[in-house]
């Protein structure tokens, strides 16, 4: 068991009527508004956590200016460096599922060198062999879990759930890889990918099979559309550090056993 003595106290930036008019009215712009709230917290000796999730769905948005428009993300992330690198003001923590976005963002000149990218991985064999050894699973029962789920939070806490439903658990795991393997023949079979373009999934899934990861190199950059739209799906993670491309965990892994057996 985990314990932890650790008191968190979570603020909310507030921003009052009359400024959030403005911003309506486009009279002031938001982020400098942002900025001051911030910058008031500070100055309370407090140093704030920025905490933005699934910063992705920034992409593709525009907003308009007398000069015309400009990328929100673009925008954004001169935030960013403004509240960080050029006033310390606070520290700004930018989370996604798509890991193939976040290259992007990590990537990109003015973030580079004063951001650090963070995998927040799944469970190790060790700490899932441990748990669910106090939820009174045997060792072979464990080795099935982790060959199906590794160690996948959210998986294993539905497997506790069926272990205590009293479910038969290798029909049940077995039927969760089926699952995964209809759900990659449907987005196979809907027309968003040529001919082509599956062809390079199956051969990234075959390498990821074989030796446990497709690795990506410049001399594949013809698949790094591939390995995007099937991040999006969240089936594909890519990981940009070791350019390592796996399932996006590990029941999906076993679709791609099914898909070619």
């Amino acid at each position: 068991a985990l314990e932890s003595n650790v008191r968190l106290t979570i603020g909310v930036i507030r921003i009052d009527s009359k400024k959030l008019e403005q911003v309506k009215a486009k009279k002031r712009n938001l982020f400098d508004v942002l900025f001051e709230e911030i910058e008031r917290e500070r100055v309370r000796n407090k140093i704030p956590i920025l905490i933005i999730d699934e910063i992705q769905k920034l992409r593709d948005v525009y907003i308009k200016n007398g000069n015309g428009e400009r990328e929100l993300l673009k925008e954004f992330l001169n935030f960013c460096v403004r509240l960080t690198k050029e006033t310390h003001l606070c520290h700004v923590v930018l989370l996604t599922s798509n890991t193939v976005f976040i290259e992007r963002i990590y990537n990109d000149a003015r973030m580079k060198e004063t951001s650090r990218f963070k995998k927040i991985d799944h469970l190790s064999k060790e700490l899932v062999l441990k748990w669910l050894q106090l939820e009174n699973f045997t060792k072979g029962d464990i080795e099935l879990i982790w060959d199906y789920y590794a160690g996948n939070i959210s998986r294993l806490l539905e497997i506790i759930k069926i272990k205590e439903k009293g479910e038969a658990l290798e029909e049940f795991l077995k039927y969760e890889a089926w699952l995964a393997y209809t759900e990659i023949v449907d987005y196979m079979a809907r027309g968003d990918f040529g001919e082509e373009e599956i062809k390079q999934f199956e051969s990234i899934a075959q390498e990821i099979l074989t030796n446990g990861y497709f690795r990506f190199t410049r001399e594949r950059r013809e698949y790094l559309s591939v390995i995007e739209a099937w991040a999006e799906k969240e089936i594909l993670f890519y990981e940009p550090l070791e350019l390592r491309v796996t399932g996006n965990s590990r029941i999906y892994e076993k679709g791609m056993e099914l898909l070619f057996s």
